[in-house]
């Protein structure tokens, strides 16, 4: 598997064997060890995926992380010597897509980006040989080509990950999806964090198409079970 990898990490006895790792499985990898060049970089190059230290001297990793996802869709995989759930929580909030903690596998670490890859193409292959490119769902469309959701005019600026909830969601507009059967298509191998990874995600994605997140109309809880998208009628 090949791909264009962008790695953040001022510590260069952790980044420099990442390049290798990395280079020796066929990967094409740019370095960075700001979060100020991390960020200049994004917006200048065309990246895969994104491994990112949270401890960075300038920006910290996970602001660098929000300002990504204000722009770009590419998965985000964090690095941290931190190993509290609540680190992890943040880290999901401001739009991550894993969590890998200091110290690591380099068989681990291999696998997580192969697998966030993997499924990146997977999914855009699935998606560009369906007839319908958008899905109306209310007043919210899900846009295939655009790779985001859209109200009222308006892109919402998904990540990957939400985008690939929602879409599935709004496929079975209207129909119950339990969290398990949310959480096996989405992530499809059993995450460190497991449905809690789902919770954050769903939030995160309420916090954009709701008019009132705390009052959702569109993406509707069912309670001991799972999620439906509806149209914003009412249940």
């Amino acid at each position: 598997m090949s791909g264009k990898l962008l790695l953040v990490d001022d510590d260069r006895y952790i980044l420099n064997p990442l390049i290798r790792l990395f280079t020796a499985d066929g990967y094409h990898c740019t370095a960075a060890v700001t979060g100020a060049d991390a960020l200049r970089l994004l917006d200048t190059e065309p990246f895969d995926l994104m491994l990112l230290d949270i401890g960075l001297p300038d920006i910290d990793g996970l602001t660098v992380c929000r300002r990504t996802r204000m722009k770009h869709h590419l998965p985000i995989v964090l690095l941290t010597a931190r190993d509290a759930s609540s680190d992890k929580v943040i880290g999901l909030e401001v739009g991550a897509d894993d969590y890998i903690t200091k110290p690591f596998e380099p068989g681990e670490i291999l696998a997580r980006v192969r697998a966030h890859l993997r499924r990146t193409r997977e999914y855009g292959i699935l998606e560009r040989e369906r007839a319908a490119s958008k899905i109306t769902v209310g007043n919210l469309v899900v846009d295939l080509d655009l790779h985001d959701a859209v109200t009222y005019g308006n892109p919402v600026g998904l990540t990957s990950r939400e985008f690939e909830t929602l879409h599935l969601l709004a496929r079975s507009s209207g129909r119950a999806l339990s969290n398990e059967w949310i959480f096996e298509q989405v992530w499809g191998y059993d995450a460190e964090l497991g449905m809690k990874a789902l919770v954050v995600c769903v939030r995160r994605i309420r916090m954009k198409i709701e008019a009132d997140p705390n009052e959702p109309k569109l993406l509707v809880t069912v309670r001991g079970y799972g999620y439906r998208l509806s149209d914003g009628g009412g249940d």
